[in-house]
């Protein structure tokens, strides 16, 4: 070939590869000039306490309905045991005199089931948003892989099994040892020699839970007597206040397990409660150093949770991903996966809304234990319950004088305000009487949507209304049947010393409230908040996930987005809090939480 060929060849290559260079060197100082350009952003961003609003009071007002000769009828309830009635049939009561007590033990049992079942609520709610936010931080790829999802039980993994039409994942390898559901005095690890440097390994399911003698054995505080609250061949009574009365325990033989006493064990959770899943979480429980002085009793109330056992003695966990990348999902499978997470989250908030109002009842039936008179007159019947029962008629009733009593609704939101006693006011429009009642008792339960009471004031307009009934003061122009004006002032420390953060800076998304503030590199972060009652309309309480000592910015723009770097207003660069650094920075942030968290952050449950 001719020299000059191949040179003019040798050239044109040498010019294209110049060409590539120019090119890639052309992209990465575009690239770099446009990162450059992004973290030159800033976003204003203000003290809390400027877009917070203070609590003055609220003015509520209800429709009303006059009724003379009132009467207080009781009914017999199933779900109420009475234990001792105080009047008999002819007696004059006045209100406020006692009637009858109800049983309290089985109330205060309602009131504790239905704090675990708002807990537990709670739980699944937090749980279903921690992994949408897992899901929204997943990266897709193109290789099909497992198709689960992550479903409302408390784990940090999504179930094996997937949408329908998607490709079968590689399935993991069946478990050669047990996985635990139930850990106790049987239970055999299936590693590990029980000392602090080689600690027994048990396999367990993300519901597991562990006996109270299993765990007294670990720690090395188990008592053959019998003196254990969960020993089969405890014969005391339970008075149902956590306490057992005058116990006669017989002895019991040391139990035959071969785990040593203390000792120290790993409990793992893995993929598929298989040994050959990968792991999804982990913490270490050590008996053997322990202080001397522990008092388990105070500290061991029955079966418990993984993760309650983890709380209760500060295991440490191993850490939890905040995606989940290793699950392989394609983007369509995160696209449906996110959706159908969202939808749940909307199940679950509407069911934590259920569970704080049975809670709101249950705690209003043990409040009201003892049925106090509401009216000024005279037992006019007093009959068996049996009786009562068969005829479906009230089994004491209490017939009224000549007073007025008024009628009204109290939102759902201003239950825990309001209470027997408080003072209200009465307007007739009619004869343009004023006049002040006292409330004498407010209902268990909501107002049926067809009722002629309605209340007007703060808290959400779309909540339940409660009935309430009065005894007005005097009443002189007043006339039965009539409808009046009923208005009510609401003050409440607990109230008054919230948060209030005006509207316009919270806004939602499917995994809840949030607001934009700044985080401690001077970075805009999305904080999720939990939100109460609605104050005066353009306010919203924060309950918690903000303080009046962070940096709160305005939650709109082309430049509000996480990471972007926050000024003061009215600044040029001031950062909140203290210099910022002069380069970009990754922000990498560990999940809320803990790997066991996503296990299950439940109650100890107790069998």
């Amino acid at each position: 070939m001719p020299a000059g060929t191949t040179k003019k060849k040798n050239n044109h290559l040498v010019s294209i590869i110049m060409s590539i260079v120019a090119v890639v060197v052309l992209i990465i100082a575009l690239w770099l000039y446009l990162q450059y350009r992004s973290d030159r952003r800033y976003v204003d961003v203000v003290p809390v306490s400027q877009v917070a609003d203070s609590y003055w009071g609220d003015q509520a007002s209800s429709s009303g309905i006059v009724v003379s000769d009132y009467i207080q009828e009781l009914y017999p309830s199933f779900d109420k045991i009475i234990s001792e009635v105080f009047v008999k049939e002819g007696d004059e009561v006045r209100i406020g005199d006692p009637l009858l007590q109800y049983d309290k033990t089985q109330l205060e049992l309602e009131v504790e089931l239905k704090e675990v079942a708002v807990k537990q609520a709670d739980l699944n709610l937090t749980t279903a948003q921690n992994q949408l936010k897992k899901l929204q931080n997943t990266k897709p790829t193109t290789t099909p892989g497992p198709t689960a999802k992550p479903s409302n039980q408390p784990s940090s993994r999504p179930p094996s099994q997937g949408p329908a039409g998607t490709a079968t994942p590689t399935p993991v390898p069946p478990s050669d040892v047990t996985a635990y559901s139930r850990l106790d005095l049987n239970s055999v690890p299936y590693a590990g020699s029980g000392t602090t440097e080689d600690p027994y390994v048990f396999l367990c399911t993300p519901d597991c839970v562990m006996t109270t003698e299993f765990l007294h054995w670990l720690l090395g505080t188990y008592q053959s007597d019998g003196s254990d609250g969960n020993n089969p061949d405890y014969d005391g009574d339970y008075d149902g206040d956590g306490n057992w009365d005058e116990p006669t325990p017989e002895p019991t033989a040391r139990p035959g397990s071969h785990l040593v006493s203390p000792f120290a064990a790993l409990f793992e959770v893995r993929d598929g409660n298989s040994n050959y899943g990968q792991l999804i979480s982990a913490f270490k429980l050590d008996g053997t150093q322990l202080s001397a002085n522990f008092q388990p009793e105070d500290a061991i109330p029955g079966y418990g949770s993984l993760d309650s056992i983890e709380h209760m003695f500060g295991a440490s966990p191993s850490p939890s991903p905040n995606n989940y990348n290793h699950m392989g999902y394609t983007a369509a499978e995160l696209k449906q996966l996110i959706a159908d997470k969202k939808e749940e989250i909307q199940r679950l908030q509407t069911a934590k809304k259920q569970a704080q109002l049975d809670l709101r009842v249950a705690d209003s039936k043990l409040k009201n234990s003892t049925v106090l008179s509401t009216v000024d007159g005279t037992v006019r019947t007093l009959i068996d319950l049996e009786t009562a029962t068969a005829e479906n008629r009230p089994f004491l009733v209490v017939s009224g004088d000549s007073t007025y009593y008024v009628s009204g609704a109290l939102s759902e939101g201003v239950l825990g305000v309001v209470q027997v006693g408080d003072p209200i006011t009465v307007t007739d429009y009619w004869n343009g009487g004023t006049y002040t009642a006292e409330i004498v008792s407010i209902a268990d339960y909501p107002l049926e949507e067809d009722s002629n009471l309605y209340y007007y004031g703060t808290g959400n307009p779309n909540s339940s209304s409660y009935e309430f009934t009065a005894v007005v003061d005097g009443g002189e122009g007043l006339q039965n049947g009539q409808y009046v004006d009923i208005s009510l002032d609401l003050q409440n420390n607990s109230i008054a010393n919230a948060l209030y953060v005006q509207n316009a800076y919270i806004r939602e998304d499917a995994a809840g409230s949030y607001v934009m503030i700044a985080d401690r590199n001077n970075r805009l972060m999305k904080q999720y908040v939990q939100t109460g009652r609605s104050l005066y309309g353009y306010s919203m309480e924060i309950k918690s996930g903000l303080t009046i000592d962070d940096f709160i910015a305005f939650p709109y723009g082309t430049d509000v987005e996480e990471g972007v770097r926050v000024r003061l207003q009215g600044t040029e660069d001031e950062p909140p809090f203290g210099s910022d650094a002069s380069l970009p920075t990754l922000d990498v942030s560990v999940p809320a939480g803990n790997a066991v968290d996503d296990i299950a952050e439940g109650e100890v449950m107790v069998e």
